[in-house]
């Protein structure tokens, strides 16, 4: 047991550090995906699995040592058993018939009830665990490569949503026969009431999920015929709430570009306004975050996933709301940064601000997952009824934040 124990204690901190693996992929699976990251994410995550079960099989055979020694002692029971009942039947005590029948009966008894407990619990393990394992085997993945893709064209940017429609279940249909062209280079905001569709149009474009009918195209290509990799390395993501590894603030930053020299590291960090702050920590860049690392503010988080995705150099940009979480001064400076990022890009905003929708060139009105109204803020105000709703409703408040989309 001494040395048994402290070996199983190991193979279980190994299986929860596959476990934790496992949980921060699949939390963060959008920041995987937006970054192309797949193989790398699965390596890591191999290597982790792999240690724990070397570490398993090192305890399988001390286990496999010792429990030999363990199944003797039931024996040496018996041959207690055997010495005493012999006793007893050669002083006449009990006949030579009596003590046979005792002793076959218990030597028959000993090994089921050994056994039976055991095997009970292993197979409702086995076929749980088996159960839960096929589940995820079968699943179907929401989105698959295309059998022979096509490289990613060059060009800007430009984007357009052709008779695009989209569902989540056939019964539960998202959006409408979407028509809309975003012109290269140029920023919109997407602005419409909670449940809108609006968050999920802007996940057709890096293929999070696919229209369940019409296209979505990247300069003249339907999105489904490119690479997921390499349509994913031209469309940055700057989420609401961004997902940070637990690992330094540098190989955060770097996550969708790892070759990325540590200048080009620190200038995305300048751009995002998050230098300053990063060197305050106790060890700069090389400082660990997250989980069991160094505690950051929503604004900070916010701030090195901008200069994630801006080392990143995409042609198009999608912001769904990302200064949501910083405080007035903060915002200043971040709408400055984004202003020079988006300079050159085609870029989609999920607007729930008015500070947001000023950096916009034209704003985009959703209603029930259809395109209701398009323009500029002032024609929209005088025009559309459901515009002027929202933004007398929240919109004229800078510091206020709407409703989800």
């Amino acid at each position: 047991s001494r040395r048994t124990a402290p070996v199983r204690v190991d193979v279980q901190q190994r299986v929860a550090e596959v476990t934790e693996a496992a949980e921060e992929s699949m939390v963060g699976i959008r920041v995987v995906k937006a970054f192309g990251r797949e193989a790398d994410r699965t390596q890591r995550f191999t290597g982790t699995a792999r240690r724990a079960f070397d570490r398993s099989m090192d305890a399988n055979r001390l286990e496999s040592f010792y429990q030999p020694i363990m199944g003797l002692l039931p024996s040496l029971g018996l041959a207690v058993v055997l010495l005493y009942g012999g006793s007893l039947a050669i002083n006449g005590k009990m006949t030579l018939g009596e003590f046979v029948q005792f002793y076959l009966y218990l030597s028959m008894l000993m090994g089921p009830f050994r056994f039976a407990g055991m095997l009970v619990g292993q197979g409702q393990r086995a076929v749980a665990g088996g159960k839960r394992i096929f589940e995820i085997i079968d699943a179907v993945p929401d989105v698959a490569e295309p059998e022979r893709p096509r490289p990613m064209p060059d060009g800007p940017g430009d984007i357009r949503f052709a008779s695009a429609s989209f569902g989540y279940s056939e019964d539960r249909t998202v959006l409408h026969d979407i028509d809309l062209h975003i012109p290269a280079g140029t920023t919109v905001a997407l602005i419409g009431p909670t449940g809108s569709g609006k968050t999920t149009l802007t996940e057709l474009v890096p293929r999070y999920y696919d229209v369940t009918d019409g296209r979505v195209l990247i300069d003249g290509v339907d999105v489904r015929e490119v690479s997921l990799h390499d349509l994913r390395h031209h469309v940055g993501v700057v989420s609401q709430e961004p997902f940070l590894f637990s690992t330094s603030v540098r190989e955060n930053i770097a996550y969708g570009r790892p070759d990325a020299t540590p200048e080009q590291v620190e200038d995305a960090a300048v751009l995002a306004r998050a230098d300053e702050f990063i060197r305050a920590l106790p060890d700069g860049y090389d400082t660990v975050i997250g989980e069991r690392g160094y505690s950051l503010s929503g604004g900070q988080r916010q701030r090195l996933a901008i200069a994630r995705a801006v080392l990143t150099d995409p042609r198009i940009l999608i912001l769904d709301e990302a200064t949501a979480s910083v405080d007035a001064s903060t915002e200043r400076e971040i709408q400055q940064a984004l202003a020079a990022v988006m300079a050159g890009r085609t870029t989609i905003i999920i607007a729930h601000r008015l500070s947001t929708i000023r950096l916009a060139n034209e704003l985009i009105v959703l209603d029930h997952g259809r395109v209701v109204a398009r323009g500029t803020h002032d024609e929209l105000y005088a025009d559309n009824a459901l515009y002027r709703e929202i933004h007398d409703g929240g919109l004229a408040r800078p510091d206020l934040v709407l409703g989800e989309s």
